[in-house]
């Protein structure tokens, strides 16, 4: 009796410890099978973030060379222009600025314009707009040259704006014919800096 006792506890450890087991060996294998998942979520996870951070550096990297390269033309276009600028105004703005000077050399040029006006035989009258302080010089030129101003039906005014040159008002009209150091020198970089331009910089140039 106590033999068959001992045998049924015996079978029931024996069942009890397989059965313990079998569940711990499931709850081992499903642990690990969802480690595995969790690990391989994780990587992946990784892995997007990697590659997001890489994506934002190379963007960085080309937005930083885009700035960069526009900086350096905006930088290299000044600087162009500087250049150009102190050309022109060695070749063109000083020149000129001293051509309008000359008060002989004004004076000269409206002799031309009255000895024109005489020919025509109008009757449109014009005022010439000279400053104020250059007047008297014109006056004297052309009052020893010839008489033809007053003839020609031109008359000398002062020109409050005006601070080289003159300036044509033809009676009765709201045009005029501006002759001044500003109107040339425009007229000149105008007609000079193309050619500036492409003499200095375009032949050659990568940027």
């Amino acid at each position: 009796m106590q033999d068959k006792l001992q045998e049924i506890t015996d079978k029931i450890y024996r069942e009890g410890v397989s059965r313990g087991n079998e569940e711990a060996e499931k709850i081992i294998a499903a642990a690990r099978s969802e480690s595995a998942k969790i690990i391989a979520k994780a990587e992946e996870e990784a892995k997007g973030i990697v590659a997001g951070s890489q994506k934002k550096a190379d963007e960085m990297i080309k937005n930083t060379a885009s700035e960069l390269k526009l900086s350096f033309r905006q930088s290299l276009n000044a600087l162009k222009q500087e250049i150009e600028n102190k050309i022109t105004l060695r070749i063109i703005d000083e020149p000129v600025s001293e051509v309008f000077s000359d008060n002989s050399f004004l004076a000269g040029l409206i002799e031309i314009i009255a000895e024109r006006r005489a020919q025509e035989k109008s009757d449109q009258e014009f005022e010439i707009l000279r400053p104020e302080k250059a007047i008297a010089d014109v006056e004297k030129y052309l009052k020893g040259k010839t008489n033809k101003v007053l003839s020609a039906k031109l008359s000398l005014r002062p020109g409050k704006s005006l601070e080289k040159g003159f300036e044509i008002h033809p009676s009765g009209q709201q045009y005029k014919i501006s002759v001044t150091d500003t109107d040339i020198a425009g007229y000149l970089r105008e007609f000079i800096r193309p050619r500036l331009t492409e003499l200095l910089f375009e032949k050659g140039s990568n940027v």
